[in-house]
């Protein structure tokens, strides 16, 4: 009994240290790039894992997709329809990992998803992009 006591403090004890430990890393667009446009150490250093972002939803081509764009501010243009030298540093690419309900554009979200970097050709929608969130999910702020 004593013995099994001790064990139950000692897993609660190590409660925080979990939570602390399963918290992504947290990372702002302008951290993707360096001046030059190439890829900064931190998107290098994060590439392949799950990261989380803040930004604004840009609105859908189509209402029934499952990808958007995450934007710092409303996109006026289809930034994936030109080529990578045209690329916007300010947003990032989104392919859900299962449909979510479209947003107004202005609501500021949260996106967690798995960050890939270097240069993509989307197979569903052929968009153009260098910098992905997938596998994602986001939620309204």
């Amino acid at each position: 009994m004593q013995r099994a006591r001790r064990r139950l403090v000692a897993a609660c004890a190590l409660l925080p240290m979990a939570s602390l430990a399963a918290e992504l890393p947290r990372i702002r667009m302008f951290e993707l790039y360096r001046d030059d446009k190439s890829y900064s150490e931190t998107a290098k250093k994060l590439a392949g894992k799950p990261i989380i972002m803040q930004g604004f939803m840009a609105p859908h081509l189509k209402v029934e997709s499952d990808f958007f764009v995450l934007s710092n501010s409303p996109v006026e243009t289809c930034p994936f329809c030109a080529s990578e030298d045209d690329w916007i540093d300010t947003i990032v690419f989104v392919r859900m990992k299962k449909r979510q309900e479209a947003i107004r554009p202005g609501k500021l979200i949260q996106v967690e998803g798995k960050l890939e970097i270097g240069p993509q050709t989307d197979a569903a929608t052929g968009f153009v992009s260098r910098v992905r969130l997938v596998d994602a999910t986001f939620q309204v702020l």
